[in-house]
């Protein structure tokens, strides 16, 4: 996971910086905003990278999650990040892991839609392969946090709405431009 995780970084910061160059007339020291399409791309294209390493889970989009959230679906959100990131945000309702494996009985079943997320939708997708081997039913969200920014979905701290997002350093910062990326 490390090893495919520092091989997509480093590709994306590689691609990052041959962009800057590009646009910025080969060494002139300016400023490059990289567009929200542009992370959108991104986004998807490191999660479609992502997705092949655990290709029977199924994935919603983040469109669909709110899509469901706004139509009173049961859903149970695992955020399968670490108790540091999901201090700084989580989507609102939110459970650890911990909490969703003990209680199963309580979470899965027919008439819930139960969704994993994290940073991006790897961790939450070989945490949804491990859960789908053992018969539970959990989709994985694309593009996760990340894309969760690109369509204003809401965010919570322990206190409040916030506009904060975890990711892992300066080279992930592909969050919405109003959402602030926190490493």
């Amino acid at each position: 996971m490390r090893d495919k995780t520092r091989l997509l970084l480093k590709q994306y910061f590689i691609a990052m910086v041959l962009a800057g160059i590009a646009a910025t007339g080969f060494g002139c020291q300016q400023n490059v905003a990289v567009s929200e399409a542009d992370k959108q791309k991104q986004i998807a294209t490191m999660y479609r990278e992502y997705a092949q390493e655990f290709p029977q889970v199924k994935s919603i989009t983040v469109t669909k999650l709110q899509q469901l959230q706004q139509q009173n679906q049961k859903i149970i959100l695992v955020d399968v990040r670490s108790p540091q990131e999901r201090s700084v945000s989580k989507i609102p309702g939110a459970i650890a892991p911990e909490e969703f494996e003990s209680n199963l009985a309580r979470y899965s079943n027919s008439e819930t839609v139960v969704v994993a997320y994290c940073t991006i939708g790897y961790r939450s997708g070989k945490y949804a392969q491990k859960l789908r081997r053992q018969g539970i039913n959990i989709l994985n969200l694309e593009g996760s946090l990340l894309a969760w920014s690109h369509i204003q979905g809401e965010l919570v701290d322990d206190k409040e709405s916030t506009k904060k997002v975890h990711v892992f350093s300066r080279q992930w910062q592909l969050t919405a431009n109003n959402y602030q990326p926190v490493w």
